[in-house]
């Protein structure tokens, strides 16, 4: 362990007895081609020694660059982000979870837009990596876009929902002077709440192209191995709400509810719209439906009526060519 040492990026990494995600992100850090960082590992709770033993087998790799937070108990993640950052000296922040990963040139790209551009943070072009463990081996078995449409970070994009997870952003330290620190109240969505106090003052920038971060998703894991945003989907469900409802009451005590009622009556008379445009296209389906029925029977009966007239008609012709042939041999006269 060392004391908080100033560097260009502090790296934020919260952890909890994942060890072997821990060090596949511990690797994914020195591995940066920019070096000026300092790494604050957050144990929330988990084991101590798993952690240390990681950090002194590379000990010769971080020259005095890490420092070691344990906490006894866990305070939950956004907790964590506050007290690395509050035990580390520089200029940018990046929030880098035990389970995700960087492009080698991820603090590089991102620390040479900041030092030319206004921007308080930026974004960069993300993919999800989907994977599962054996044995404690991580096996990688899919990838996929994450938002693949944007092409900037906005505030009317994140009113939706998070355009940016932790693991690709990097930003400016006084934005947490200016907008505060991560919400310790919430158990989820921390990340997006911080960005949209972030974005109603301030611009995100945004690196398109290939991708520099890596958001890793294990469908199937479940206890420490689980990604957060899928094991815990029903708390990230309910805080996003708790959120919403948060900032509603500010708007409200602010303002009044005289425009929100307003925009809420037209959005129920838009939804009754659509639910009645919804049941008269399932009438007209069933309509439809009701007569390609009939066609359809009335093609079968045509069709056995055709099958019958050409049996008809098939009989017809063999009884008068054997006719035809019994008079050959009698010799009658085929008139």
């Amino acid at each position: 362990m060392s004391g908080p040492l100033a560097a260009q990026v502090a790296v934020i990494m919260r952890t909890k007895d994942r060890p072997v995600l821990l060090k596949r992100a511990v690797d994914d850090v020195l591995r940066q081609n920019l070096q000026d960082w300092h790494l604050v590992i957050v144990n929330d709770g988990g084991a101590p020694d798993p952690v240390d033993s990681l950090i002194a087998a590379n000990s010769g790799r971080f020259r005095d660059r890490v420092t070691i937070l344990h906490h006894h108990e866990s305070r939950g993640m956004e907790a964590a982000s506050n007290a690395g950052i509050a035990a580390s000296a520089s200029s940018y922040v990046a929030i880098h979870d035990d389970d995700d990963s960087w492009h080698p040139d991820f603090l590089a790209r991102t620390v040479s837009y900041l030092e030319t551009s206004p921007d308080a943070g930026v974004g960069v072009r993300t993919e999800i990596v989907h994977e599962r463990i054996e044995d404690d081996r991580v096996i990688e078995t899919g990838r996929a876009p994450f938002s693949p449409e944007i092409r900037e970070l906005m505030l009317s994009d994140a009113l939706r929902y998070n355009r940016c997870v932790p693991i690709g952003l990097l930003y400016r330290r006084k934005l947490h002077t200016e907008v505060g620190g991560y919400d310790e109240t919430l158990g989820a969505v921390g990340d997006w709440e911080f960005q949209l106090r972030v974005l109603q003052h301030h611009t995100l920038g945004f690196i398109d192209g290939e991708p520099l971060a890596f958001w890793h998703h294990r469908h199937d894991a479940q206890g420490p191995s689980g990604n957060s945003f899928l094991a815990g989907k029903n708390d990230h469900l309910y805080f996003d709400k708790y959120v919403r409802e948060r900032h509603l009451h500010e708007y409200a005590a602010a303002h009044g509810l005289g425009a929100l009622l307003y925009l809420a009556g037209a959005g129920k008379e838009q939804t009754d719209q659509l639910h009645h445009r919804l049941n008269y296209s399932d009438e007209l389906l069933r309509d439809l439906q009701s007569r390609s029925d009939r066609i359809e029977e009335s093609l079968r009966h045509l069709e056995a009526a055709v099958s019958d007239a050409s049996l008809v008609s098939l009989l017809r012709r063999r009884y008068r060519r054997l006719k035809d042939r019994v008079r050959e041999r009698r010799g009658d006269d085929p008139r």
